[in-house]
């Protein structure tokens, strides 16, 4: 008898799902067909599957790149396999993932059996508290010695052969840190650190540069860059261990990151807002908070609540990195409260589409029922019914183009005023600060 294993849905036309379930039932994985995107919505909050595969309409389903947003923020992005049976592109951006996959139709149910097969072992992996460390070089055999060490430390290895591969490795599968060589032929270790501190998502990854290039130069160009740390080749095996085990320690205490989001806290944005009104360069500061969150939460859950969350912090991270600068900061400073450390030539257009993605895929996040009515309905003790909205996004922008600001507090009060403002408005948008007025964009 076949060992029972996690569970599938498979949301698309009844006559293509059929044999696909009968060979996953026959294998052990317990299939649920849905042929209504909201039945299979509705089914993944309450009983969350191990993997979902999306038929996608030819040329592709409008559709399914939200849904494998809602699904990669619920499920978690290590513990669930997205695969996607058709002809859609491979998601990128925020939308891409590790753990999703394409496969084309008509589903071979073998190719899909061997696909979850491998996804079991690395979710195995991926699922542990054990750091997995990248290695980086386009020596095969330094691949090998790195990867020795890291597995004799008790860790997990991962390896890249070049830099482009490094980079999607880094920002697919975010591992804990990175050992870096630089001398790679065409993207090299700087441009590797480059891209990687360019990226919001992954800026925060430490990186330990281990090469053969002894001139300062090179060590000051790499520290500059972003990289934490720089050894010699050949380096001391207890030197290196040292140093990975102080940078992951380091990690873990120093970053006052959000235990839900993984961003940068309160500690940490304060210190970036002081450091640039210190040097009084051009600032613009958005401070995002999700409305009627409450309610939301007190109806779902806490689970479904975190996952409503993890969403807005990838859609505002996804939207900074692609019309941002590359030193803004995305900080989480605690429950649906988020900011944005960028400058005024760009808030505007950040904050337009922030608001643009967090209206389409929002309402996902609902039941079927409730998502239909457009609000939500509570009862209270004493029989009360209470409707609620669903959750808008009010976006406060504070700058310092018409006015100096002294330290991060008074940032800080200018935009609680703002938030006040454009929470008493119905609907999703921002209000920007322009000495005592405010203009609103809805």
């Amino acid at each position: 008898m076949t060992e029972p294993r996690g569970s599938v849905y498979l949301l698309g036309p009844s006559g293509e799902t059929g044999p696909v379930a009968d060979a996953l039932s026959a294998e052990g994985y317990p299939p649920t067909e849905f042929t209504d995107r909201g039945a299979f919505l509705d089914a993944t909050f309450q009983s969350p599957p191990w993997a979902a595969v999306l038929w996608c309409c030819e040329g592709g389903a409008p559709d399914v790149g939200e849904l494998c947003e809602v699904l990669r923020h619920h499920l978690g992005p290590q513990d669930s396999v997205v695969v996607l049976a058709g002809d859609a592109p491979p998601l990128g951006g925020e939308g891409r993932s590790a753990s999703q996959a394409l496969i084309p139709r008509p589903v071979d149910p073998a190719r899909l059996l061997t696909l979850l097969a491998e996804r079991e072992v690395g979710r195995a992996e991926a699922g542990s508290q054990i750091p997995r460390i990248l290695v980086v070089d386009d020596d095969q055999n330094i691949v090998l010695l790195g990867s020795h060490i890291i597995s004799g430390m008790g860790m997990i290895p991962l390896v890249a052969f070049d830099g482009p591969e490094a980079v999607d490795k880094t920002k697919t599968l975010h591992p804990d840190l990175l050992l870096l060589d630089i001398n790679m032929p065409g993207m090299d270790g700087f441009d590797v650190i480059r891209a990687l501190k360019a990226d919001p998502a992954v800026n925060l990854i430490p990186i330990i540069v281990f090469s053969a290039r002894r001139r300062d130069e090179d060590k000051v160009r790499a520290l500059e860059l972003g990289a934490d740390d720089y050894v010699t080749k050949p380096f001391s095996l207890s030197e290196l261990s040292a140093r990975i085990d102080r940078l992951l320690k380091r990690t873990r205490t120093g970053m006052s990151a959000s235990s839900t989001t993984g961003l940068p806290g309160s500690v940490s944005v304060e210190q970036v807002l002081s450091e640039r009104v210190r040097r009084r360069a051009p600032l613009a500061v958005l401070y995002l908070d999700v409305d009627h969150f409450k309610a939301f939460n007190d109806c779902y859950g806490f689970s479904r609540g975190d996952s409503l969350i993890r969403q807005v912090a990838d859609l505002v991270l996804g939207t900074v990195g692609d019309v941002g600068n590359p030193d803004d900061l995305v900080g989480h400073i605690g429950g649906d409260d988020f900011v944005v450390v960028t400058t005024p030539d760009r808030a505007v257009d950040v904050a337009d589409r922030i608001i643009a993605g967090f209206d389409r895929i929002m309402p996902l996040y609902y039941d079927a029922a409730d998502r239909s009515r457009g609000y939500l309905v509570t009862e209270g003790r004493r029989g009360v019914r209470t409707e609620f909205p669903v959750v808008t996004l009010s976006i406060a922008i504070v700058t310092n183009e018409t006015r100096e600001f002294h330290h991060a507090a008074e940032i800080s009060d200018v935009a609680a005023q703002l938030k006040r403002y454009a929470k008493a408005k119905p609907g999703s948008l921002w209000v920007k600060d322009q000495r005592t007025n405010a203009v609103q964009k809805e």
